[in-house]
């Protein structure tokens, strides 16, 4: 078989030729790297020098780029165009992918090698690269007995089945959450084009003469700050909570699947993990690995934000209860808090959209900001292709023309994608191969019907800025190892770049240059851009209560230390809420245990706390960007050599403190979210961290 995945592209920067890739090609690529990687494994045990980082290390980051080649492509798929077919070999790989990795991370001869590594005359990325492994070995459980290992495989195992269940069931879920409206009176709010385009989804789904409203993944739907009709906004929020609780969904349910045993199952697996390793619960476990101090510091943080942002949200409540006129459900939140932003702040959302069209929030908004702090030109390469004819190809280069990498971008939803908005890496960044950054950013907009321009919302600029953040992670990375290039730095630390970026979104030398009307061409008035920003501090109370919300119900599915006591699924959420004293009526959490992929197939148990845990680095160095001048590229330079380029080469709270010249610290955070604090809070050190999270 001419198998495009088991030889390095030849096309530019190592892009994978999707044009020659089929389906069938995964599994034996698969076998072959697999098979690459493990005779590696023996090669270095074989050799009969004292273990160096060169025979050592680096032979097994050699021997892991076959595999990591047709990883890159194939998870790439599984999120971005996760096809029945794609599902289908995810659910028969998986068990041999699992297999194979306890095969190196549980082998203990391996590990003593790597032990061994003599770390003198080592440079400090080495030293912590070794470290990093050691790490990584003990955290996978090489030192747990052969019994204990038998065990730990088994639960591996079953857990990478669950995850595959629960992802691919909630992409169906989400697509079976649109909902349906017949009459276009109840579209009342909703902008021309939003009209049109929900017209065109409808009937590309088989349902002409009718409207379809696809939902985004989280709880909140956009459409609802602008629907008049309460009934359809009603029907709208009842369809997405609902979502992974099958028959249990309720009044409104649109739901198919019941999801929450299958969450239930892998919580009560990762708890064993965490025992029979040696932690109290998953969250201990994961959180041993992260920048985090502790979890006590974890809930230390969120107990210092709860109190001021509860307060903010019950104020918000009673001044939007005045406005409307009666008493809030979660439907109505949102519309009332657009409308009062219209009246305060004159801030219309759907004029707004005029001047946010997609084209120029990329051209002139991200690509230009990347040119002034970085030097990067994007320069669209209509001669390369995507893995499907919508996603498009940029080729990155420097102020000299030399070539940085590849940037991709897959922007509109369809039946086959994940909900949300991510960034994958297809080739990631390392000087052992010579490779370059291939990274793709994903979104789920609405397709505008054909010829009509993207218009977005404000949040779906901010989604804009804060993923093209991660891809500038990964097109800057400078490192030397591809296990530890880009993005591939400790949960609660990954989100720190990219919402860096969002400082970018309404700045006065960004927002004036991609914010014009996408047909006469005028600017945004000054005095709407001021306005803006004004706003941005309203409603934070919702924000942050949604989003802790969402954070306890995780740390509670993950803080379980007795696998015996598994609690009911339904009693989960209302428990842990009120426990954190985050139950406010009118405000659901983020993501719930149905349709909460961050946690239960998407990389983030125990550290969805992360977003706001980098927050709290963000608004510092939004802070130190303003203070040094904001958009220079001096600022840039730094930004990129102490952060970006570094990846987990270096510690990641040693490259923060070298750029601010200390610890990180709240009072950034809460001024910025106009939360009134109670007290300070300020990161303390940690000891070494778990490793690496794999290769």
């Amino acid at each position: 078989m001419d198998n495009p995945l088991l030889r390095p592209s030849e096309l530019p920067y190592e892009l994978p030729d999707f044009a020659g890739l089929r389906e069938e090609h995964f599994l034996p690529a698969f076998e072959a790297a697999m098979a690459v990687d493990l005779a590696c494994v023996r090669a270095v045990l074989a050799d009969p020098g004292p273990p160096t980082f060169e025979n050592t290390v680096e032979a097994l980051e050699r021997g892991g780029l076959d595999l990591d080649r047709v990883e890159s492509v194939f998870f790439t798929l599984t999120a971005a165009h996760n096809t029945p077919g794609v599902q289908r070999i995810y659910e028969e790989l998986a068990p041999r992918l699992a297999e194979h990795r306890a095969d190196f991370t549980l082998n203990k001869e391996l590990y003593a090698r790597v032990r061994a590594v003599d770390r003198k005359d080592l440079q400090p990325w080495q030293v912590r690269v070794l470290d990093e492994y050691v790490s990584w070995f003990r955290a996978s459980g090489v030192e747990l007995s052969l019994d204990e290992q038998r065990r730990l495989r088994e639960i591996n195992d079953e857990l990478s089945a669950l995850s595959i269940r629960y992802g691919n069931g909630l992409i169906r879920e989400v697509n079976a959450s649109a909902v349906v409206v017949d009459d276009p009176a109840e579209l009342d709010g909703m902008s021309p084009e939003d009209i049109e385009a929900a017209a065109s989804a409808a009937a590309e789904h088989g349902r002409p003469g009718r409207w379809l409203l696809t939902p985004t993944l989280s709880t909140v739907q956009p459409v609802l700050s602008v629907l008049t009709n309460r009934g359809l906004r009603r029907r709208i929020h009842l369809a997405a909570v609902n979502r992974g609780t099958g028959a249990h969904g309720g009044e409104g349910s649109q739901s198919e699947l019941d999801l929450l045993p299958v969450a239930a199952r892998i919580a009560e697996l990762r708890a064993e993990q965490a025992v029979l390793l040696g932690y109290r619960s998953h969250g201990d476990q994961v959180m041993t690995g992260t920048t985090a101090p502790s979890p006590e510091a974890v809930h230390e943080m969120l107990e210092s934000v709860t109190g001021p942002a509860v307060r903010n949200a019950l104020e918000e409540r009673a001044e939007l209860e005045e406005l409307a006129g009666h008493a809030l459900e979660a439907w109505d939140w949102p519309f009332w808090a657009e409308r009062l932003r219209r009246e305060r702040f004159s801030v219309d959302a759907a004029g707004l959209r005029e001047h946010f069209e997609l084209e120029s929030v990329l051209e002139h908004g991200i690509f230009r900001t990347a040119r002034e702090l970085y030097g990067l030109v994007f320069t669209e390469r209509h001669d390369l292709r995507g893995y499907l004819p919508q996603v498009r190809v940029w080729e990155v280069t420097d102020d000299d023309g030399d070539g940085v990498g590849l940037f991709l971008g897959d922007w509109f939803t369809r039946p086959t994608k994940q909900g949300g908005a991510w960034m994958n890496a297809l080739v990631h960044q390392n000087r052992l191969a010579g490779q370059r950054p291939v990274v793709v950013n994903n979104a789920n907009f609405a397709r505008p019907p054909a010829g009509r321009p993207k218009l977005l919302t404000l949040d779906e600029v901010v989604t804009v800025f804060h993923e093209f953040g991660h891809a500038l992670h990964g097109l800057l990375s400078d490192v030397h190892l591809p296990s530890f290039s880009g993005t591939k730095v400790p949960r609660d630390f990954v989100e720190y770049p990219s919402q860096v970026h969002e400082m970018w979104v309404l700045h006065p030398d960004v927002a004036p240059h991609y914010t014009r009307h996408h047909r006469t061409g005028e600017p945004l008035p000054e005095r709407t851009l001021d306005g803006l920003r004004a706003a941005t501090a309203h409603g934070q109370g919702f924000r942050t209560v949604e989003y802790l919300a969402a954070t306890c119900l995780d740390l509670a599915w993950h803080g379980l230390e007795d696998p015996a006591r598994l609690p009911d699924p339904r009693t989960v959420e209302p428990d842990a809420l009120a426990r954190a004293g985050v139950d406010v009526h009118g405000i659901a959490p983020r993501y719930r245990t149905g349709y909460f992929k961050h946690i239960f197939a998407g990389g983030y148990s125990a550290g969805y706390y992360s977003y706001l845990w980098a927050e709290i680095l963000d608004a510092d160095t939004a802070q130190w960007f303003t203070a040094h001048g904001g958009l220079t590229r001096e600022n840039g330079r730094r930004f990129a050599e102490e952060v970006l380029s570094r990846g987990n080469e270096t510690a990641p709270m040693e490259a923060f403190e070298a750029l601010l010249g200390r610890r990180p610290h709240l009072s950034a955070l809460l001024e910025r979210r106009g939360l009134r604090p109670r007290e300070e809070f300020v990161h303390r050190p940690r000891g070494p961290r778990a490793g690496p999270r794999g290769r």
